[in-house]
């Protein structure tokens, strides 16, 4: 019997700020169940989805500053976190603190100075792009933290020979 091992991996890239500022991740890679290729083939629907996974994110800076965290892929598809050529992976950013206080999410890009939009409880993570936290104004604080939801799928098909599924996903901290 043919098996497939899944397996996606996490890059953390170091800041570039002011204050020196350390971002660690509480797994730099997470790895999911073979999947046999009976149940590859035998799927019914479009997709083929596999447990959730929670990776928590943590920055602890010297000096209380403007955290934001970038996200991007050295394996890229489509404008998604790939997974593989046949899968995606779906990150949700939730459970945000700064300094110990709950706080929102809001979506940024490099080139914004203030927040481009609104702010909620949990953000999708977009290819290349960013967030911060928010009270209704950017927050600043010496400590963050955040929950990554990893949701992945592939297609269902034929499967032929054993294959090892990976995806990346880059994580970049900009502090000032």
């Amino acid at each position: 019997m043919k098996y497939y091992l899944l397996l996606a991996a996490i890059g953390l890239i170091p800041c570039q700020s002011l204050a020196e500022c350390q971002l660690i991740a509480s797994q730099q890679k997470i790895a999911y169940t073979r999947l046999s290729p009976a149940e590859r083939q035998q799927a019914t629907g479009p997709w083929i989805t596999l447990p959730e996974k929670q990776i928590k994110v943590q920055v602890s800076c010297s000096e209380p500053q403007r955290i934001r965290l970038f996200f991007g892929s050295d394996l890229p598809h489509n404008g998604t976190f790939s997974f593989g050529s046949e899968g995606e992976m779906l990150i949700t950013a939730a459970h945000a603190y700064v300094d110990d206080r709950p706080v929102r999410l809001a979506s940024v890009n490099r080139a914004d100075t203030v927040l481009r939009s609104g702010s909620s409880e949990t953000l999708q993570v977009s290819l290349n792009e960013g967030l911060a936290f928010s009270n209704g104004d950017e927050v600043f604080g010496k400590n963050a933290s955040i929950s990554l939801l990893v949701a992945t799928r592939v297609k269902p098909g034929p499967v032929t020979e054993q294959t090892t599924w990976r995806g990346n996903l880059n994580i970049n901290l900009e502090g000032q």
